[in-house]
C-alpha cells in the first residue's frame, strides 16, 4: 500500500507539471482542466469528485473491484495535483520552461503509475471504470478505453481544456513505457 501511495503521489505530480506546462495532458486531464474552467475547483479536486463517481461505478458492477486501494490511489493522485498548483502558482513562462515541465511530468507520471501498478495493492478508480464497462458492454479493455478516452478529450476540449504535444505524448507514450517500467520493476524488485 505505501509503495502504491508513494506511486499515486508521483503520478499526480506528474499530471500537475504536464497540466502546468499547458502543452496538453492526458485525455483525463484534459477533461478535468475543461470542467475547471467552468467549476472553478482545482483540477486535484475535480479528480477526486469524478474519481469516487468511477468507484461508485465500479462497485455497482463489482463491488470485488474496490478497496481501500482505490480510494488512496484517488486522494494521493489529487494531492499530487493540486501539489504543484502550490508550489507553482503562476503559469511557467517560456517554451523551453514549458518543455522541460512536460518531459519531467512525464517521466513522474511513468514512474508513478508503474509504481502503483508493480505495488499490485488493487484497482485505482480509472482501471475499475474501464473494467466495469468493459464488462457492461463486453467489448475488449483496449476498445473501451479508446473510446473512452476519445470522448474524454473531445468533452474535455469543447470544455477549453488544452490539448497539445503533451497529449499526443500521454497517447503515444505513456502506455508502453508504463508497461515496459512495470516488467523492469517486476525484474529488479519483485514484491512477491
Amino acid at each position: 500500500m505505501v509503495i502504491a501511495g508513494i506511486g499515486c503521489l508521483l503520478l499526480g505530480i506528474g499530471i500537475g507539471m504536464c497540466d502546468h506546462a499547458q502543452l496538453g495532458t492526458d485525455p483525463f486531464t484534459v477533461l478535468l482542466v475543461g470542467l475547471q474552467k467552468h467549476i472553478g475547483f482545482t483540477v486535484g479536486t475535480l479528480n477526486l469528485a469524478v474519481n469516487l463517481l468511477m468507484i461508485a461505478f465500479g462497485y455497482m458492477v463489482d463491488r470485488n473491484m474496490i478497496s481501500i486501494a482505490s480510494f488512496l490511489a484517488t486522494l494521493f493522485t489529487s494531492i499530487g495535483i493540486d501539489l504543484v498548483g502550490l508550489v507553482f502558482p503562476n503559469p511557467v513562462g517560456g517554451m523551453m520552461t514549458a518543455v522541460i515541465f512536460l518531459l519531467i511530468g512525464e517521466l513522474l507520471y511513468v514512474t508513478g503509475a508503474s509504481l502503483s501498478i508493480h505495488a499490485n495493492a488493487g484497482y485505482d478508480p480509472y482501471n475499475a471504470f474501464l473494467i466495469g464497462l468493459q464488462k457492461c458492454t463486453g467489448w475488449s479493455y483496449k476498445i473501451v478505453r479508446w473510446v473512452v478516452e476519445i470522448v474524454f478529450l473531445f468533452v474535455g476540449y469543447l470544455l477549453g481544456g488544452v490539448i497539445g504535444i503533451g497529449t499526443a505524448a500521454a497517447l503515444i507514450a505513456s502506455a508502453p513505457l508504463i508497461e515496459q517500467t512495470v516488467a523492469v520493476l517486476k525484474k529488479v524488485w519483485p514484491l512477491n
